[in-house]
């Protein structure tokens, strides 16, 4: 089964997330809604850092046509995310 799991290397954008007060339940674990939130943030940062992406003056969108959360650590606050990206 580990041997399908993608390792950090094989996502060639990683952007580092803080984690916020906000961000968990109340065991100190992140709640599943802001996981996809950081990708939103991820692919967000990618169009407009890599792809010049002018959110402001331009009709183009960007579209995320599919995403997948696999939790491979479990993640207790306070503590940064590094939300991967990679595109087929």
């Amino acid at each position: 089964m580990t041997a399908d799991l993608p390792i950090r290397s094989d996502f060639p954008r990683l952007l580092p997330i803080p984690t916020r007060w906000m961000d968990q339940d109340p065991y100190g674990h992140v709640n599943n809604v802001e996981y996809y939130s950081y990708f939103d943030t991820v692919v967000n940062d990618h169009l407009i850092r890599e792809a010049g992406l002018d959110v402001v003056n331009t009709p183009v969108i960007g579209l995320v046509v599919e995403t997948k959360c696999r939790f491979m650590k479990e993640i207790s606050f306070p503590q940064t995310v590094h939300a991967g990206m990679r595109i087929p």
